[in-house]
């Protein structure tokens, strides 16, 4: 690790705790937290949680369709376990994208070729981003009085706009040409020359629509069981709020996660859940249990059973 690499890890950190001790020490009782953990219904936990399973097993057939139209050929068993074990270093790596090195790693090993499956991975998860953009943006039009009341929906809506213009760029032509005129220059020729390699793999998708249509599709329903995880994970701790509004404030909180100013989202994905739930009058202490519960509880446990394949796996 760089001394700059060391130094914005370090700030990521202080940003997280910061962040973790004002809502612990200003707006929810550490106490209070305990006692919701501690009444929360199992039944929806346990629906929820096989929710999760089946999740991970979508994520990984998306994966795999996108990974044969390049000529991939990895089972649908072999990637599930990639993708527990890319879970595990999400945990216990200080980015919320350590898990896609690992998968971009399993995933090269057929061609073995880093700038195809790092171009695959990329385009899969950011077509899941594009869905969660879409459904936070759809869903705020139908509900304009809970955005407008909520600074952190636009925050996030404007951050996803940005990804989407930056990526829509990288995409172009005059991109591509670009790159083309820096992979023959001497300075930065051999890395313009694989970023330019990694474009056009997924440019090529472009060929390929079938396969690119029918990941697409897939990430419609991953998405869709994604909110439905995180309404039962309401239920548990006895929240009534809508299931539509999940669709907006839901993608809002997983966008704003991909921001990296703090430890894989940590102290900004609480703090943006107290913010939401303030509007249905629910408190800071079940909006940090909801978080603990969604988020940090059942992917450590996913994470766990991902360490456990790593470190038992040839």
């Amino acid at each position: 690790m760089t001394r700059k690499q060391l130094g914005w890890l370090v700030v990521k950190i202080i940003v997280s705790l910061s962040l973790l001790v004002y809502i612990l020490a200003f707006r929810a009782s550490p106490a209070d937290v305990v006692r919701r953990l501690a009444g929360i219904n199992p039944l929806w936990l346990g629906v929820a949680v096989s929710l999760h399973v089946v999740g991970l097993v979508v994520s990984a057939y998306r994966w795999q369709i996108l990974a044969r139209a390049q000529g991939d050929d990895l089972s649908l068993g072999y990637l599930v376990r990639s993708y527990l074990v890319g879970t595990f270093f999400n945990n216990f790596l200080p980015t919320r994208f350590g898990g896609d090195v690992i998968r971009i790693w399993d995933g090269s090993k057929p061609s073995r070729s880093l700038v195809k499956s790092s171009a695959v991975v990329v385009v899969e998860r950011v077509t899941g981003l594009i869905i969660l953009f879409l459904f936070a943006l759809t869903a705020s039009l139908f509900r304009l009085d809970m955005a407008r009341r909520i600074p952190v929906i636009w925050v996030s809506l404007l951050a996803g706009l940005a990804g989407l213009l930056a990526a829509a760029f990288f995409l172009s032509p005059f991109a591509g040409r670009l790159l083309g005129r820096l992979s023959s220059a001497s300075r930065f020729g051999r890395i313009a020359s694989k970023v330019l390699g990694f474009r056009d793999v997924i440019v090529s998708f472009r060929r390929k629509r079938g396969p690119f249509l029918l990941a697409l599709a897939w990430a419609l329903v991953l998405q869709v069981n994604v909110i439905l995880y995180y309404f039962l994970i309401g239920r548990a701790l006895g929240m009534r709020v809508p299931l539509v509004d999940y669709f907006v404030f839901i993608p809002v909180v997983l966008l704003l996660q991909t921001i990296p100013v703090t430890l894989g989202g940590l102290g900004l994905r609480e703090s943006a859940y107290v913010a939401v739930f303030r509007f249905y009058g629910v408190s800071a202490e079940t909006a940090v249990s909801f978080s603990l519960v969604g988020d940090v509880a059942v992917g450590l446990a996913v994470g766990l059973v991902g360490g456990i394949i790593y470190v038992t796996r040839k």
